[in-house]
């Protein structure tokens, strides 16, 4: 099963530990930039609908980010909380 691109630079950026991000705007804005860097590589996107495209694309990760961290106040905690459970033994 092949995963789409968006989620997999989406839960790179979510999961990396030496990320100092903690707002979820500046998040959600350095992953649609990282997936515009990649989609220009392969297309073209019109210039009258650039603006569109990226709120359309933050919109989407925006959606990504609230179910993936659902029940946890902060992306500093949903991280936190990540890595007691990598942390526990099996």
């Amino acid at each position: 099963m092949t995963t789409d691109l968006l989620f997999q630079i989406f839960h790179q950026h979510l999961h990396d530990s030496e990320c100092q991000i903690e707002q979820p705007r500046e998040l959600i804005q350095k992953i649609v930039g990282t997936y515009l860097v990649f989609i220009s590589r392969t297309g073209n996107i019109p210039d009258g609908h650039l603006q569109d495209v990226i709120e359309d694309l933050e919109a989407e990760v925006l959606e990504m980010y609230r179910k993936k961290t659902y029940g946890h106040y902060s992306l500093k905690e949903y991280r936190e909380s990540l890595k007691k459970k990598l942390d526990e033994p099996v």
